[in-house]
């Protein structure tokens, strides 16, 4: 499995360098995510912020705003343009979430996380 979700995260990033951490949760529980990145703190805050649809999380200290979500997706971008975080649904237990940077344009780089996570189906 992780093998699998590292090899995704290393299409991703070479497709599109401005997505700089990944994650993948199963259950409720980080179970991937990159050297960078630390969401075990986190992660049920992020949780709950897609069952409930917040308009704002927080993340690793850094305040988010909602930019557009859906049953599948949910986008939010940072105050002080410190970056955005995208979120996708891999299956009913599992998401990807990844870090976009500040320069990135997250309506389109969502596109790319979609993708991903498309490839991950059946192997998280």
């Amino acid at each position: 499995m992780n093998s699998t979700i590292g090899n995704e995260w290393n299409q991703l990033y070479s497709n599109n360098s401005k997505i700089q951490a990944f994650a993948v949760t199963k259950d409720g529980a980080i179970v991937w995510q990159t050297d960078n990145w630390d969401l075990v703190e986190d992660v049920s805050t992020i949780m709950k912020v897609l069952k409930d649809d917040k308009s704002k999380v927080s993340v690793g200290g850094v305040k988010y705003k909602k930019i557009s979500s859906s049953t599948d997706s949910y986008v939010a971008t940072a105050d002080d343009n410190k970056g955005h975080l995208l979120i996708v649904k891999i299956d009913e237990a599992a998401w990807a979430i990844a870090f976009a940077a500040p320069h990135a344009v997250p309506e389109l780089s969502i596109i790319d996380v979609m993708k991903a996570a498309i490839q991950l189906i059946n192997h998280v």
